[in-house]
């Protein structure tokens, strides 16, 4: 973030666009999900049992830990 605040004329690259929609929409359904957005942005900071400990948001750093992610919210859903 403090990078991107220093040069914010700079477009995002592909990876970054694409972690960032990923985030929005894990966010976006976690809120539905926990009611509200900082019960999602609680929930996205712990670890989880069914994630074997990690923290959801720490998965999200690759495609294939955001798609255990929203696995997971399938499940809680």
């Amino acid at each position: 973030l403090q990078r991107r605040r220093e040069d914010q004329d700079r477009a995002l690259s592909p990876e970054q666009s694409g972690r960032a929609w990923t985030f929005a929409e894990i966010l976006g359904r976690a809120t539905e999900i926990f009611g509200s957005r900082e019960a999602a942005l609680d929930w996205l900071q712990r670890p989880a049992l069914a994630l074997v400990g990690r923290r959801p948001l720490e998965l999200l750093r690759t495609p294939a830990g955001a798609e255990l992610v929203d696995d997971h919210l399938t499940r809680l859903e």
